[in-house]
Order: structure tokens, then sequence, then C-alpha cells
């Protein structure tokens, strides 16, 4: 991908979410006139460090951003610490192939319920419950959350495709 389509597909992913330069600006440090020069195509392709600032700022996957401006799965790699160099071999750090990490994630913990006689009700989730719906595609298609699909949200739209596609398939 060269400049210019690097650039058109930033402005693009900058007005989905709604933000104007200004707010980019401010999110990220450099100049409304700067980034402007980014997404017409006027600069070269960003370098890692802009394109980890413009990911924060536009709240997108960084890795998505430094695939789109053409790095390898290499470089990430090499800047996640996840490779290092004996002589000119590349190596992969065997303790960072499996590793997992703990990330905190807000689910909504009750749910609304009918009674026997068809009263409403409101139920708290166990912790058991809350772990399983976070994997369950039904459940987060029903949650009250914002779901992406290669960093686009989905619509209302969206989900209701999505669930009769998962129901063809599944039922």
């Amino acid at each position: 991908m060269d400049a210019k389509e690097f650039g058109a597909k930033l402005k693009e992913i900058r007005k989905k979410k709604k933000l104007t330069l200004l707010d980019l600006k401010e999110r990220t440090g450099y100049s409304d006139s700067y980034l402007s020069q980014i997404e017409n195509g006027y600069k070269d392709l960003p370098k890692p460090a802009l394109i980890r600032k413009l990911s924060v700022g536009l709240d997108i996957s960084h890795a998505y951003l430094m695939k789109l401006a053409g790095y390898s799965e290499s470089y990430l790699d090499v800047e996640n610490g996840l490779v290092r160099y004996e002589g000119n071999e590349r190596v992969k750090d065997e303790k960072f192939l499996n590793k997992m990490r703990t990330i905190d994630v807000k689910l909504p913990c009750i749910e609304e319920v009918k009674t026997e006689n068809g009263e409403h009700a409101i139920r708290e989730l166990s912790d058991d419950e809350l772990r399983r719906r976070l994997f369950d595609l039904h459940d987060l298609l029903n949650m009250n959350i914002d779901l992406y699909y290669k960093n686009e949200a989905l619509t209302d739209e969206k989900r209701k495709k999505v669930k009769s596609i998962l129901e063809l398939i599944f039922e």
C-alpha cells in the first residue's frame, strides 16, 4: 500500500469514528495540518511510532494499522519483544509463544428474566456465567455492548444478519 492509499484508509477510519482532525490532534499530539497531509498522501508512510499514536487516537488495533502501512508480522514481533536475535539468526522467544494475560472486561452482570407467572425479574449472573457469556456468540450478539468485525463496529442490522447466519448453521 502506498502513502496515498494508507492516508485515504486512515481518513475513512477517522470519519467512521466521527472524529475531526482536531479531535485526532488532541488524541495524538500531532498538528491537524500534519495529519491532513498524511490523510491526503502528501507524506510518506508513517513510521511505527506515529502509527502507534494513531492507533491509540483512533482506538483501533496497532497491529491492524501496521499491516495497513505495509509493515510485516516479523516487524511487529520484534517491536513487541517476541523475537530475539542470535548473531544474524532470528529466534522466536519460547516464553512468549503461548503467553496469556489477564485483562479487565466490563460486561452486563444482570439479566431480565420472566418468572413462571409472567412477571419480569432481575437476576444477577455468577462469575462462571459471565465467563461463558464472554465467549458465547449468542450472548455477545444480544448484549448491549460494542462488537466489532475487522475493526468495524457492528450495527444492529449487521448483528441481526450475523444471528440469522449462525441460526442457519447451528439450528
